[in-house]
């Protein structure tokens, strides 16, 4: 059954611009007290010499408590007054459950550390959970019966957990993670709308209003982190939209392989990131999980610009990333391999250029830190 208008979507009487409007207000009026709550309770990120921290005083954490909260509330709304046009299989309170248990994992993460191996497996129930909530990739024909259904949940957890890390990732300096978090969830809104789909456009306003009242404490100086509580919330959201969105036919149902690579390709600064940081570690012989000032945002700093500047590249190119993925979703096939094709050629050609600017070696990894934490407390 086709999407319905986006007219209909004064969904119970809720107004689009309420959905925007109420997580706007929610981040911009609780982070500051989330702020208070992580001072109060010594919820702090300490600066460490030679670590891959770029921050210089300590700041509060938290600041994902309240894009928590947005996110949770702003989804209940839209799923729940929008249940009459949920595509079938879609359970609300699985894919609320998986939200918690992804804020709850990073949170614990925050206050006493949580070893990799063991965050990745908590991300990885938290995405099967969604899985089964419907926030899954639809592209394996039903003929497949079990076994497409196997290899369904397989790829669906490996874009949950890519994206989600690439998220946590991307939190490295000031506003990069929130920016980014911006750009995209414009892009998935786009697609939304010229898919005339009311469920993608209440979902990613959700985002989007959550993050526009988040940044003004963290961009362009920060008086609060987000935390892994935000960082992997915000990736895993973001993650959920992209299955929302990949389902939607293109217009005049132009190619099922358009409108699976449109979101892609939206998430594609994220992936150009964490791709570019693992072989760049890799050719160093430097473990992926240690952490590092390599990013593309440090790179860029190394190069010359300012912090600042850094970061408006990179939502910049996340801009560049979500065009290309609104045409790609609007195109026919052959056109969205070009465009596809083109992203990937000027993808590597920026590649080889960052590769070349010099990084600041690091002497203690992010993960080493978290694992002498649970160790010092008798955790690991």
């Amino acid at each position: 059954m086709p999407p319905e208008p986006t007219s209909s979507f004064v969904i119970q009487g809720i107004h689009i611009s309420l959905i925007l409007a109420i997580p706007f207000f929610a981040t911009f009026v609780g982070t500051p007290i989330a702020r208070m709550l992580a001072i109060h309770f010594h919820i702090v990120d300490k600066p460490i010499e030679g670590s891959s921290k770029t921050h210089a005083d300590s700041t509060p954490y938290l600041g994902g408590l309240p894009l928590f909260l947005a996110i949770l509330f702003g989804s209940f709304v839209v799923l729940k007054q929008g249940y009459h046009i949920l595509p079938a299989g879609f359970n609300l309170w699985l894919i609320l459950t998986a939200i918690f248990l992804i804020f709850a994992v990073g949170l614990w993460d925050d206050v006493l550390g949580m070893i990799p191996g063991v965050k990745m497996s908590m991300l990885a129930v938290a995405g099967t959970i969604l899985f089964f909530g419907g926030g899954r990739i639809t592209f394996i024909p039903e003929a497949w019966g079990a076994i497409g259904q196997i290899i369904s949940w397989a790829l669906t957890l490996f874009w949950i957990l890519g994206i989600t890390n690439a998220a946590n990732l991307m939190d490295n300096m000031n506003g990069l993670a929130a920016g980014t978090g911006i750009v995209a969830g414009l892009s998935i809104l786009a697609i939304g709308i010229i898919g005339h789909d009311a469920i993608s456009i209440g979902l990613s306003l959700v985002l989007i209003g959550g993050l526009l009242g988040y940044i003004p404490y963290n961009f362009p100086k920060a008086s609060i982190f987000f935390g892994d509580a935000g960082s992997i919330v915000l990736g895993f959201y973001l993650s959920f939209l992209g299955l929302i969105a990949g389902r939607l036919p293109s217009p005049e149902n132009l190619s099922p392989l358009s409108h699976t690579l449109g979101p892609i390709l939206v998430m594609g600064v994220l992936v150009f990131d964490t791709f570019f940081v693992a072989f760049s570690r890799g050719k160093r012989k430097i473990n992926f999980w240690w952490g590092g000032k390599d990013h593309t945002s440090h790179r860029f700093v190394n190069y010359g610009f300012s912090k600042m500047f850094a970061v408006i590249l990179v939502w910049i190119l996340g801009a560049i990333f979500g065009a290309v993925g609104i045409l790609v979703k609007i195109s026919p096939w052959w056109l969205a391999i070009l465009l596809t094709i083109a992203l990937f050629i000027g993808g590597i050609w920026f590649w080889r250029l960052l590769d070349k600017i010099p990084v600041e070696a690091v002497k203690i990894g992010a993960s080493n830190i978290r694992e002498k934490k649970l160790q010092r407390e008798g955790k690991g």
